[in-house]
């Protein structure tokens, strides 16, 4: 018998749905569903596999565990030395996210594009104010960087706005219809200064740390509106704020941050950038739980039956 141990939120016909996913497999499969709160290392003894949430710490004492499944896309801390075992194999839920956080990139490339955080404030002092618009979309330059899930979900809406659209990937990847162009991150100088709105949904790691810094800023288009929704850690924090600050680009709409919950930064006062709390998607919201939940039970099926499980995160690579 192998204990399966999730700790992802789901309802009674999930349950079913997960316990048919198990019938019939390689193997005697025990679900045993758990609050990740309460998970304790006496849990990770017996578990062969977990789907959901689990403290890194805790990792260590899973001298059984075959799978880890994660509710989200990022993985940077089971990654760190000691965490995992080299047999364990680590599946993300990248593909779940990707609509709603592309909306949430659409709202912020639109509200910095508008001026719509200015004219709030305008509205909250009852000043009746032309601002005017910085960008309009049809027609805009715009580079995304990271071209999978979600960004390929971002470029798709732009190009239907009517935006010419160039996607940056980290390897070379072939180029889908709502990319005009395609590259690899070693091109990103070729193409940053003639960018109007520049996308960022890279994962973290040594790859991408900084990959937009001080350089990068400066060959940057006067006004060019910066999205980021990826990692904290791909943009140089004081090399934003200085380009912000001297008016050499035109704003930048931020979901994640270098360091996390955002502390005192001269960020939150800045009329030209929109702060939002790492929540362009989060499990939390139904949508993407169900989506979450899908792609788990998709992989669940996968395990038991000894079929390849989709979404393995190369760990070399960090994604």
């Amino acid at each position: 018998m192998k204990n399966i141990l999730v700790t992802l939120p789901v309802g009674m016909d999930e349950k079913i749905q997960m316990q048919n996913a198990v019938r019939d497999g390689n193997e005697n499969y025990q679900l045993v569903y758990r609050k990740d709160s309460s998970v304790d290392a006496r849990d990770m003894k017996s578990a062969s596999a977990i789907i959901g949430m689990i403290s890194p710490s805790l990792l260590e004492s899973a001298d059984s565990l075959e799978w880890l499944q994660l509710a989200w896309a990022g993985v940077e801390p089971y990654l760190q030395s000691g965490v995992l075992q080299e047999k364990t194999i680590l599946t993300n839920a990248s593909g779940a996210y990707g609509i709603a956080v592309a909306e949430h990139m659409m709202a912020l490339t639109l509200a910095l594009s508008c001026s719509l955080n200015r004219y709030i404030e305008q509205q909250k002092a009852h000043i009746w104010q032309l601002l005017g618009r910085k960008n309009v979309l049809y027609g805009s330059n715009v580079l995304v960087m990271g071209t999978g899930d979600i960004g390929s979900q971002y470029a798709m809406r732009m190009k239907a706005m009517g935006a010419y659209v160039i996607g940056i990937s980290r390897t070379a990847k072939k180029k889908q219809e709502y990319f005009d162009e395609q590259y690899t991150v070693g091109s990103m100088d070729h193409v940053l200064g003639r960018a109007d709105i520049i996308a960022m949904a890279l994962p973290g790691g040594k790859g991408t740390y900084h990959i937009i810094g001080e350089s990068q800023m400066k060959q940057m288009k006067e006004g060019a509106i910066i999205i980021n929704v990826g990692r904290g850690s791909t943009i140089d924090t004081a090399a934003l704020i200085n380009a912000l600050q001297k008016g050499a680009i035109g704003g930048a709409g931020l979901d994640v941050f270098e360091n996390e919950p955002l502390q005192d930064s001269r960020l939150w006062d800045m009329e030209n950038v929109i702060i939002t709390p790492h929540v362009a998607g989060k499990l939390e919201d139904e949508f993407n739980r169900k989506r979450v939940v899908a792609l788990c039970i998709d992989n669940l099926y996968r395990y038991s039956h000894g079929k390849e499980l989709l979404h393995v995160v190369d760990r070399s690579a960090g994604y």
